[in-house]
């Protein structure tokens, strides 16, 4: 006797109110997401950020230097703008007759620091002279006779030969130099010889200076 095999189909079974409540439904999304990029691409992007600020902060560090040479060029132009000066930029004496370039030019014989006083060279009965003249300083307007007294003792130059208008003071080392301190044209002059001069030569030469 031979069998068959009955193939049953199975019922679709019905879903009740209550199995469909304990159904568990995902929410879709409606905004549109950007993909994420892949590590490779966000690498190259920090990369490229990172470049651009320290070209940034390179640029700003060149600014930053270029203020700071600006700055000591300008004080450094300032500290040395009297060291620059290579002629008197005041009204000056010379002997008549004669120019400064005859004398050898003017040379600067006052430190960097302070305000710039000028000499030349010349020679009174032979003997070797170095004339050096500044404006008069603006505490000896008032009183220019005695402030030059004052200062004339402060050089041990005591003493006076009067030559006119003129008031002289003359000091002598105990070795021959001698040390001339006057007034004349609103400058302050001073005269050091290499040798003793006579008093005579002295009024003489100081009359000449104009």
């Amino acid at each position: 006797m031979e069998f068959k095999k009955v193939n049953k189909k199975r019922k679709p079974t019905a879903v009740t109110r209550g199995d469909a409540a304990s159904v568990s439904i995902r929410p879709v999304s409606l905004v549109k997401t950007e993909p994420t990029p892949p590590k490779d691409e966000r690498q190259k992007a920090s990369s490229h950020r990172f470049r651009q600020l320290f070209r940034n902060k390179k640029f700003v560090a060149l600014v930053v230097v270029g203020c700071l040479v600006a700055g000591v060029l300008l004080r450094n132009a300032s500290a040395n703008s009297d060291t620059d000066v290579k002629k008197p930029i005041y009204q000056t004496v010379l002997p008549k007759g004669k120019t400064i370039d005859e004398l050898g030019g003017w040379k600067r014989v006052s430190p960097p620091k302070n305000d710039p006083v000028f000499a030349y060279t010349d020679a009174i009965d032979g003997v070797p002279i170095s004339v050096s003249e500044q404006p008069l300083p603006q505490s000896f307007k008032n009183d220019t006779a005695n402030q030059v007294a004052d200062l004339a003792k402060k050089f041990n130059a005591t003493d006076k030969i009067d030559a006119g208008s003129l008031d002289i003071y003359v000091g002598t080392s105990a070795k021959g130099p001698q040390s001339v301190i006057f007034a004349k044209n609103n400058l302050l002059v001073l005269i050091k010889s290499e040798k003793k001069v006579s008093d005579t030569s002295w009024a003489k030469y100081a009359g000449l200076l104009n």
